[in-house]
């Protein structure tokens, strides 16, 4: 049964709920999102429930109650367990998804019992869960290992926007990051790495794009390290521009230093424009880079080890042309983001199918 109306609940701001918003719009169905905050530069005509802090969210139930309501959807689907899911567990709906992201059922959950209970609440109080990743369908089950209904969905890649670029000979080679200038993301050690490096080699150049609370001190550690002018820093990088910066890069680099990395999108992006990766074995990391085949996985904080995994792609141009090919093919078999809305589609009909003949599935 085609839904004949979805409302998702999530954060406007976030590139991801945008894609999902938009992507299932682009399969015809009419697709209503509510936020609690909305700024004009993220805006696709969500509904924002005007809240701004951590307390004051949990002020807005009675108004996204009565939204739901009037809207009344087919499914009422929220993103995220640790705010939206969370209220969302206080509006009634007889078809409820949940999306689990990551930090929120990874990280968040074991603060505090207060979060704990936040997420068995949000958790239990929905009638079906995604997940990107194995790892983290297996994150949910350790909180509560009696749900059954639960999906692994990945939040895949358009291959026509992350198009495939055949990068010629040249004497210069491009490490890149597109990252959150943050330390989970393990930048400092991508520099330290690249700083080794450029002992040996005067051909390499780092590039790094994105922003954050550190980017001050990575600058230093660059300028420590006296490499600051084979280092560039790009600052923030719209979603739609990486597939360009990404034809700029010959190795692409994510060397993530916790688990919360449930699935690693960035990744298969840059694995679907013809790059090697290299990357931490960390979270649901694994399960989208096939190691020695599409690039390299490292154990995490390892400059060592990330090093020679770097060098061995430098010093052979043959072997970064293989793994980019091997991972064009690998994202175009496993993620393509058109099977992946037309999965999240199917689960929105198989709900209401199941409802239709008066079985809660």
């Amino acid at each position: 049964m085609k839904p004949k109306r979805v409302c998702i609940f999530a954060d406007e701001r976030t590139v991801h709920a945008r894609r999902w918003v938009e992507g299932l719009r682009s399969l015809g169905i009419p697709v209503d999102l509510i936020t609690l905050i909305k700024e004009s530069e993220y805006d696709i005509g969500g509904i924002s429930l005007g809240s701004r802090g951590k307390v004051s969210y949990l002020t807005k139930i009675g108004k996204l109650r009565s939204i739901v309501k009037k809207i009344n959807p087919d499914i009422f689907h929220a993103h995220h367990a640790s705010s939206f899911g969370f209220l969302a567990s206080f509006v009634d709906h007889p078809a409820k998804v949940l999306s689990v992201w990551g930090y929120d059922v990874i990280t968040f959950p074991y603060k505090n019992m207060i979060n704990k209970a936040m997420i068995r609440r949000a958790l239990n109080r929905t009638g079906y869960i995604t997940a990107t990743s194995d790892y983290l369908k297996q994150a949910v089950l350790k909180l509560n290992n009696s749900i059954n209904n639960i999906d692994i969905i990945p939040f895949g890649v358009d291959t026509d926007l992350f198009g495939y670029f055949e990068r010629k000979p040249s004497h210069e080679i491009v490490i890149g990051i597109a990252k959150s200038l943050r330390p989970k993301y393990g930048i400092d050690i991508l520099i330290r790495a690249f700083g080794t490096l450029k002992n040996k080699y005067d051909n390499i150049k780092l590039k790094i794009a994105g922003k954050g609370e550190y980017e001050s001190a990575y600058k230093n550690l660059v300028k420590d390290l006296g490499i600051a002018e084979s280092v560039d820093f790009l600052g923030f990088v719209n979603h739609s521009k990486l597939p360009h910066l990404f034809s700029t890069f010959d190795i692409f680099v994510m060397p993530s230093i916790f688990d919360d990395e449930s699935f690693g999108v960035a990744a298969l992006e840059a694995s679907a424009t013809g790059l090697p990766v290299v990357a931490s074995r960390v979270g649901g990391v694994p399960e989208v880079i096939e190691d020695n085949v599409t690039g390299y996985l490292i154990e995490r904080k390892n400059v060592a080890e990330l090093t020679a995994a770097l060098e061995k792609l430098i010093e052979d141009p043959q072997l970064r042309s293989d793994m980019g090919k091997a991972g064009r093919k690998f994202v175009k078999e496993k993620y393509r983001w058109n099977d992946n809305l037309l999965a999240m589609n199917n689960l929105y009909e198989k709900i209401l199918g199941g409802r239709a003949k008066g079985i809660d599935i």
